[in-house]
């Protein structure tokens, strides 16, 4: 769990727990055993050994203080709710606590201090409480919000990566999408919380073509307000048409009547993440006669521009351009019949040593008339065979070809911000000759992908996207 050690942490579902319920001060013998202290872990300095105790003991042993009148020095009134608390505990993990008992503030020396919290939090501001003496809570889906909501007021990190953590595992996923955007997705963007924020997208990039354009979410669309237009638009997770239904959608959005005064200045920042070199020059033409981009022709200029020579280009001449590497250029899970996919191989790390993964996908063809061209991308992540340690990606045609057809490729490793690494080619695919090695290994070892916070890796997985262009 992020932010947390798992030895300082439980995290139970109340359904699962008849006792979620009671507050009363933790019984420390519910613990499993604990070890005793000792020297086994320690630092060394010039006075000596650092050594440690058990600090979940310790933990457990100051939960026995929560919400009793040994030592309390201040009862908090939460609704109508009172708590025995203790000054230091609440100092030690809330800055806000820490200025609230401040010399300078009244209630630095009242004995009683009245919190005024709305009412799910006070439901829930024991177990809240709670947390800052044990660093342990018992967390629902009716519970988290509320307790994220006292964790950001009050900031307590900590809590807040518990609740985010929690939410974004085992919440977010099992809403319905109408939940997930207009409680999750509406505070996590009010707050800030990125992870957050990245999950409920998640949650609603699969029907975000329902999403953008349908009259069912028309009101919640044209609502969104402009950072929350951009977070969505940021992703490459969005399944959508194409990128024109994007610009579709942002059209409408810019076109609703409370965005006309400010249309000129909402065109200019956001216009940046719409990926039009991913458009086909037809798209973008009907693009540059629409009237928006004819009233304010200097915010698309430049756009159009970059998507006309990207697809003026050769792969092989694109991959040698820098620029053609940051956002605009990454795909996202369009659903059209194109010459280019988005793939993903889940989970890097469980992978096992040798393994061979399959990324199945298909494109247009350069037949006529046009019909389905049916590709793999197999990946070997941690080592081609036993003899062959290298990190392996070999392209496979599964068409039965009537004749050969020549085909440029590319292969690129990215994350959510840019193209990290890409490798061409050229093959003559025919009947008997259907596969080619991308020679990915000259770029990436399976060193770099195992390393630390591998940068080849996108929140554990490994992302690419192929390319391919039939050669005349």
């Amino acid at each position: 769990m992020a932010g947390l050690p798992p030895s300082d942490l439980q995290l139970v579902d109340s359904t699962l727990d008849p006792t979620a319920g009671e507050f009363s001060a933790m019984d420390t013998s519910s613990f499993p055993e604990l070890s005793t202290s000792s020297c086994s872990s320690y630092t060394l300095s010039p006075e000596g050994t650092y050594c440690y105790g058990n600090e979940r003991k310790a933990l457990a042993d100051q939960t026995r203080f929560f919400n009793s009148e040994i030592l309390s020095d201040v009862i908090l009134k939460v609704g109508e709710q009172t708590f025995y608390a203790h000054k230091l505990i609440l100092i030690k993990t809330s800055d806000v606590f820490e200025r609230m008992f401040s010399s300078g503030w009244s209630e630095a020396n009242s004995e009683c201090v009245e919190l005024v919290e709305e009412g799910p939090c006070i439901e829930y501001f024991a177990r809240f409480l709670k947390f800052l003496y044990g660093c342990q809570i018992i967390l629902s889906k009716d519970s988290c919000l509320p307790v994220l909501v006292l964790a950001d007021k009050y900031n307590v990190a900590d809590l807040k990566n518990v609740c985010v953590s929690f939410a974004c595992s085992s919440i977010i996923p099992k809403l319905q999408l109408k939940q997930v955007f207009h409680t999750w997705f509406q505070y996590a963007t009010k707050c800030d919380h990125k992870q957050l924020v990245s999950a409920c997208i998640l949650a609603l990039s699969e029907e975000m073509s329902e999403i953008m354009l349908s009259g069912e979410w028309q009101r919640e669309w044209e609502e969104l307000d402009k950072n929350q237009l951009i977070e969505i638009l940021k992703s490459s997770d969005l399944c959508v048409t194409d990128e024109y239904e994007v610009w579709q959608a942002v059209l409408a959005w810019v076109k609703s009547p409370q965005k006309l005064e400010r249309r000129e200045n909402y065109l200019k920042e956001i216009l940046q993440y719409v990926r039009f070199p991913m458009m086909t020059p037809d798209q973008l033409y009907s693009i540059e006669k629409h009237v928006i981009a004819e009233t304010y022709g200097e915010l698309f200029q430049e756009k159009f521009i970059e998507a006309y020579r990207y697809h003026a280009l050769s792969i092989s001449k694109r991959a040698d351009i820098k620029l053609f590497t940051n956002s605009n250029y990454l795909l996202r899970n369009y659903t059209s019949l194109r010459w280019d996919k988005r793939l993903k191989l889940q989970n890097y790390g469980s992978c096992p040593k040798f393994s061979e993964h399959s990324l199945k996908f298909s494109t247009r063809s350069s037949s006529f008339p046009t019909q389905t061209w049916d590709w793999e991308l197999r990946v070997y992540p941690k080592g081609f065979s036993q003899t062959s340690d290298d990190f392996r990606c070999l392209l496979y045609s599964n068409l039965l070809l009537d004749q050969p057809r020549p085909v440029e490729f590319m292969v690129s490793v990215v994350n959510n911000t840019q193209i990290l690494c890409t490798v061409t080619g050229k093959k003559n695919f025919s009947k008997n000759r259907y596969t080619v090695d991308t020679e990915i290994d000259k770029q990436i070892s399976v060193f770099d992908l195992e390393s630390g916070n591998s940068p080849y890796l996108m929140d554990g997985s490994l992302v690419f996207q192929v390319t391919l262009q039939p050669v005349m």
